[in-house]
């Protein structure tokens, strides 16, 4: 029995290695990356501050903002500075919106036809905070190219939106990097439904922050307006955050600032 144990193993080890390169090594779908890279900057649940720089040809404003999220139903967002914008903020719970202006002490729920609106005097809209996963859920996708870099495999997917669906984009290309276990955005272009470049988001200098490697920076520039540009950059940002009962709700929205 001993002699035969080399010839077992001989036979039994390639086979072995073969089932698992296919079971452990099957190829995420172009839908599988593009869910993964839309959950990066979320998670379950997620804390943030960030800076929002808006850049035009004759000013600059920045915004310091302090954000919250639970899964892709729910999230809040309030402006620390500066201080004429103290205190406002926005509220999403489910595909519903409102702002909280503290200087009127108005709520106001975001009607459909503001959803195209300009966010914060943003080069991101009202339907960008609202439908943060309309990338994965209203679209359809497919691998259009796949290149090996040093660092890992880029992929270039196409995003076309699904019969019906009420999306702003007739068409998303999306690059995103894959780096052994971890997935990165790395570029994005929306297109109309004409087909014309409307903007493009580019994810910049990944870092480790809150024990995950993300990108740091996002730059969004309009094709349609020169000049015009949107920079948001982390300064914190934790996942995994255990939020109290009812912490997404408009009481919390009309909270002053600590």
């Amino acid at each position: 029995m001993s002699d035969r144990h080399p010839l077992i193993l001989k036979i039994f080890i390639p086979i072995f290695f073969l089932f698992s390169s296919i079971i452990f090594g099957q190829e995420r779908s172009a839908t599988e990356l593009m869910d993964q890279a839309n959950k990066l900057l979320r998670g379950q649940s997620s804390h943030s501050e960030i800076t929002m720089t808006i850049s035009t040809p004759k000013w600059e404003r920045k915004l310091e903002i302090e954000g919250w999220n639970e899964g892709r139903e729910k999230s809040l967002m309030r402006i620390h500075s500066p201080a004429k914008e103290r205190g406002n903020g926005t509220l999403k719970i489910s595909k519903e919106l409102w702002n909280w202006l503290p200087k009127v002490e108005r709520v106001i729920k975001i009607p459909p036809s503001m959803m195209n609106s300009s966010w914060m005097g943003s080069d991101f809209t009202y339907n960008d905070v609202v439908k943060a996963d309309s990338i994965v859920k209203d679209y359809t996708h497919k691998i259009l190219e796949k290149k090996s870099l040093s660092e890992g495999t880029l992929y270039l997917i196409e995003a076309l939106p699904k019969e019906a669906a009420a999306v702003v984009w007739g068409k998303v290309l999306m690059e995103i990097l894959v780096e052994g276990d971890e997935i990165f955005p790395v570029k994005e272009e929306d297109y109309s439904e004409r087909g014309e470049k409307m903007r493009t988001l580019q994810f910049l200098e990944i870092q480790t922050m809150g024990g995950r490697r993300i990108p740091t920076r996002m730059e969004c520039v309009p094709h349609k307006k020169a000049g015009h540009k949107t920079t948001i950059t982390y300064k914190k940002f934790a996942v995994d955050i255990q939020f109290p009962p009812h912490f997404f709700s408009l009481k919390t929205l009309q909270q002053p600032l600590q």
